[in-house]
């Protein structure tokens, strides 16, 4: 039998895996961009869409530095620490196998269902 931690592993692995399905599409003027479910940009297409995935990825790695130094105090702290080698540990400790939905049913279907 599951235990109440293993369900809500389940959730979240369930959340996840539809997160990572989820695609936003935008076209304006010929340029058409593409982001994940954390707003992330995956691609652009048109004029220069190369250019600009490139140029977008650089200021990422550009930015990222700062946005370490800043979370460094908070990171730092033992209850946070704590926490974060909690989730580091538990993402490896359960992992289950993520259905493909057959011709037959869709994902919505599998969720409902459970594992």
């Amino acid at each position: 039998m599951a235990s109440r931690h293993d369900e809500l592993g389940l959730k979240v692995q369930r959340a996840q895996h539809a997160l990572e399905k989820i695609r936003g599409i935008g076209t304006v003027d010929g340029v058409t961009v593409e982001i994940d479910a954390e707003s992330q940009l995956v691609a652009v297409s048109g004029p220069h869409g190369g250019k600009i995935l490139a140029a977008y990825r650089l200021a990422v790695l550009e930015m990222q530095p700062r946005v370490t130094a800043a979370m460094r105090e908070l990171a730092a702290d033992p209850r946070v620490e704590s926490t974060m080698a909690f989730i580091a540990a538990d993402a490896g400790a359960i992992e289950f196998e993520r259905p493909e939905p057959s011709d037959e049913e869709d994902e919505a279907s599998i969720f409902e269902r459970g594992w």
